[in-house]
């Protein structure tokens, strides 16, 4: 956690940015006030991130039209601003997977650079320590369902200069009362008790039809799959894991650009017309491969069957932390996941850095080691996903181990269950995570990145 006050301790709002080549999932904001002279959209175009931003709309003109002329400009390229009227005073930035900023600062150059403004930095790790990430989701959800919020449109831009050329002409109470006849939107009062059903139920509800539109379009391509498999894979690799590493290659070959940026929305923008289109050019690709692009084989050959070995019915409960940690080494969530820790949530405050090698065998004993608020071992709530219920139900199980808080294990989420459930059950459900989802996405498919 950074505390950012600027010049008070020489903590800039600017210096929070992800560095050019960081892994974004897209940037997410809800700021009242903004110019054109700070480098947030600069930033987001540079580096092909997704921002969806929330600004305020007013008779006062809180954000400058040569900034809302730049967000509509570039929706081209993945940048998409909404209004909300007179009520909107919060001041956040969240780049999903690298961290989040609160505090008071907005969206101007006085605000970034000679202001006395307070706020904090919570990394991503820090977010999903502390289940900040769940509330951060639900603000930004229920900023997405808001009615009053509305998208930005010429016709806005055009009043709010004109509203901006009156008030410079006039002064006092006829400045107001003429800048709110200009307005075309009507003035709000703010929310009030916006939504009383709870919010872990809209969250299930949810997941649970993000996960069924995921899965609808995953068995979509198993049905196809076989007709494009390469002649290095074996036809009894099961569909499932077919489909899981040919998104891997895709994702890592194609999408993935030399500057180490993943712009899956810009793919998402030109094949959403047609993403048959785009997965048949893409499986054409893949069945042509004399080798796997980037280590597929290994997990063909060596890490899905030693998942599902090890998390076989008759297995799991029994195995060791070595075993355990073999699972975890052999799961892309996981090994993505380790590398972000600090070598003290890892408990070797003593060293500033560890190899990927070295960590995971420190997560997997910290995790054996442990237990749920329901009493449950690791081996045991993974026992529950996967042999506690019906199959048709998995979905609602892995919600529960990954969001719940009785049953939730820090630094075992959601990716790291939903993937390795389906290297442990191949004939049921495929293995899923953030990189699957932006692999579909980047195809052309209307899927969700966010679990």
């Amino acid at each position: 956690m950074r505390l950012v006050a600027n010049g008070i301790n020489n903590e800039f709002f600017a210096s929070l940015m992800p560095p050019s080549g960081t892994e974004v999932d897209g940037v997410l904001a809800a700021i009242a006030y903004g110019d054109d002279k700070t480098k947030l959209l600069e930033n987001c175009l540079t580096n092909h991130y997704r921002l969806d931003i929330w600004m305020r709309y007013d008779h006062t003109v809180p954000v400058a039209p040569s900034l809302l002329s730049r967000f509509l400009k570039n929706e081209k390229n993945n940048i998409f601003c909404k209004l909300i009227p007179d009520m909107l005073h919060a001041k956040i930035v969240w780049w999903r997977g690298h961290g989040v900023y609160i505090g008071s600062a907005n969206l101007t150059d006085r605000a970034w650079y000679s202001n006395i403004e307070t706020g904090i930095f919570l990394s991503e790790e820090e977010l999903y320590e502390s289940d900040m990430h769940l509330q951060l989701e639900e603000f930004f959800e229920k900023l997405v369902n808001l009615d009053k919020a509305f998208p930005l449109t010429q016709e806005i831009i055009d009043e709010q200069i004109e509203i901006a050329k009156l008030r410079k002409a006039t002064r006092g109470s006829e400045q107001d009362e003429l800048s709110k006849k200009k307005r075309s939107v009507p003035e709000w009062g703010g929310l009030n008790n916006y939504d009383k059903k709870p919010a872990t139920d809209r969250r299930k509800e949810k997941f649970k039809a993000e996960w069924l539109e995921t899965l609808s379009t995953i068995r979509n391509i198993a049905s196809q799959i076989n007709d494009f498999r390469p002649s290095w894979i074996s036809p009894e690799i099961p569909k499932y894991w077919q489909v899981d590493q040919f998104l891997h290659a895709y994702y890592y070959n194609k999408v993935k650009q030399t500057n180490n940026t993943y712009p899956f929305e810009e793919y998402y923008q030109s094949n959403k017309s047609n993403p048959q289109g785009a997965l048949i050019e893409m499986l054409q690709w893949w069945k042509s491969q004399p080798t796997p692009p980037s280590d597929e084989d290994h997990t063909f050959d060596v890490s899905a069957p030693a998942i599902c070995k090890a998390f076989a019915k008759d297995k799991i409960l029994n195995l060791n932390v070595d075993e355990f940690c073999t699972v975890l080494s052999s799961t892309h969530a996981t090994r993505d996941h380790v590398i972000k820790l600090s070598t003290a949530k890892l408990g070797r405050p003593d060293v500033k850095s560890l190899t990927r090698g070295e960590r995971l065998p420190l997560l997997a004993d910290m995790l054996y080691q442990k237990q749920n608020k329901k009493g449950q071992s690791i081996l045991e709530l993974m026992y529950y996903v996967l042999y506690g219920g019906k199959a048709d139900l998995m979905w609602e199980r892995i919600y529960e181990a990954g969001k719940l808080p009785d049953y939730q294990f820090g630094h075992y989420g959601i990716n790291s269950i939903a993937e390795v459930v389906g290297w442990a059950l191949p004939e049921i459900t495929p293995p899923i995570n953030g990189r699957t989802n932006k692999a579909l996405r980047a195809l052309g498919y209307p899927v969700n990145v966010y679990m």
